[in-house]
């Protein structure tokens, strides 16, 4: 065991034997990735953040795989969906911090030309709170199934 990994395990023991709370880091589940329709566009990036017992705030996200990845939401502004660019994107105490379709996502610029559907994408997400979640992303095609329905439905 690395030093680090083993003085980290032998403070987190003495915490909780003095009865120290201690922090847990926000939990990523579900993640995927839709590839974009045109090579040159940027994908998106879906997933649910769980939080701990405090509020946090997604800040950032990156991969080794991307140029660059911007956190999206989707506003309603004069009657008119927008996407906006955010700096943070808070998560409150116990509660989850959705990013799905029509909704709030990442974008991912430049995405490597060796994804592929099928692949695991890996990322990893930046807290305010100095955490740092690593996960991997399902890659999916841009299908019927991942548009919205009135876009699949037929006469």
């Amino acid at each position: 065991m690395p030093v680090s990994s083993y003085v980290r395990t032998i403070l987190m023991l003495a915490a909780f034997l003095l009865g120290a709370p201690v922090a847990a880091a926000p939990a990523v589940e579900g993640a995927w990735v839709r590839l974009p329709a045109v090579s040159s566009r940027p994908a998106g990036g879906f997933f649910t953040v769980k939080a701990g017992a405090k509020p946090d705030a997604l800040i950032a996200a990156s991969s080794p795989k991307a140029e660059r990845i911007e956190l999206h939401s989707v506003v309603h502004e004069n009657g008119v969906m927008r996407m906006r660019a955010e700096t943070s994107m808070p998560v409150p105490a116990n509660g989850t911090l959705a990013f799905a379709p029509g909704g709030n996502h990442l974008m991912l610029f430049g995405l490597s030309s060796d994804v592929k559907a099928g692949d695991r994408l890996p990322l990893t997400l930046t807290f305010q709170s100095g955490a740092k979640v690593a996960t991997t992303a399902e890659v999916r095609p841009v299908t019927e199934a991942s548009k919205p329905k009135e876009a699949a439905h037929q006469h």
